[in-house]
């Protein structure tokens, strides 16, 4: 799954990625690979719910219930309609909330944008399509459901994928999947729209999702690639992305974001994490 020169421009990162999803016939719309940008870390590809030190109870339900019944607040803006647990789990996550969900994105430079924040980045990218075949029983007509994965179809007979994890998250029961499925959310909120946001959703077992693929066997790369980027040249690719549309400003469409867009120009010895207070 990992590839062993680090990457140190844009034009090989894109090069690499095209080749890649060309070789798993995903170069073509609507089907196109997701990609996910992070550090390195022995936590790789692990939501953040399952970090830390709590094992067994992580109080999941907890958070997800007290979550929806203080988000309604008019201060905090407009919010799912109470039954709609799909969509308070796609916001609550956008918004910092541990859950058992990922990010990834549909765009190859949101996620090396997000991977240059850090100091050893790694972008991943993944077949969301092969994922979902995992988890996908044999009988041949709920496929379409369940390769897409749609969170609100209710299916009569067999699991619906999209849904069965994200419930047993609100039911505080476990899923009846052991890996995790990828979905499309329902954008409900402007950054998940401009960051072109999808995630994956983990069922019962906790393990990184390159763990998870590694332990049953999988041929290298036919689910999950990972790409690691040369830090001396992030400050060089970050202000390529600048130069094509994407930056704090862009994928956090608020002030905030506006004022760390210009202090990282006009000021860049103040842009940095530590600095910003």
């Amino acid at each position: 799954m990992c590839q062993d020169k680090k990457i140190g421009s844009i034009a090989d990162f894109i090069k690499r990625v095209k080749i890649d999803s060309q070789n798993w016939g995903l170069h073509q719309s609507p089907r196109f690979p997701w990609y996910r940008g992070e550090p390195t870390t022995d936590t790789a590809l692990v939501p953040r719910l399952f970090r830390g030190k709590y094992k067994d109870d992580y109080f999941e339900n907890r958070l997800l219930q007290h979550f929806r019944m203080q988000a309604p607040s008019p201060e905090y803006g407009m919010v799912p309609s109470r039954d709609n647990t799909d969509q308070w789990l796609f916001l609550a996550q956008h918004v910092g909330l541990p859950t058992r969900l990922l990010d990834w994105t549909e765009s190859p430079l949101v996620a090396l944008y997000f991977a240059l924040q850090e100091k050893e980045p790694v972008v991943w990218m993944l077949n969301p399509f092969e994922l979902n075949r995992l988890s996908t029983p044999n009988d041949k007509s709920l496929e379409p459901y369940n390769i897409y994965a749609l969170t609100w179809i209710t299916l009569q007979d067999g699991i619906n994928i999209g849904s069965e994890s994200i419930n047993a998250a609100w039911e505080g029961r476990e899923s009846r999947l052991e890996l995790p499925v990828a979905i499309r959310p329902t954008y409900i909120h402007t950054r998940m729209t401009v960051q072109k946001s999808c995630f994956t959703v983990h069922g019962n077992r906790k393990e990184g999702l390159h763990t998870l693929l590694s332990t049953i066997h999988l041929i290298s790369g036919e689910h999950l690639k990972k790409y690691s980027i040369d830090v001396k040249y992030s400050e060089e690719m970050l202000n390529d992305l600048r130069q094509l549309g994407i930056s704090e400003g862009t994928l956090f469409p608020s002030l905030d974001g506006l004022a760390k867009d210009l202090t990282r120009l006009f000021r860049p010895d103040l842009a940095n994490k530590d600095q910003a207070r």
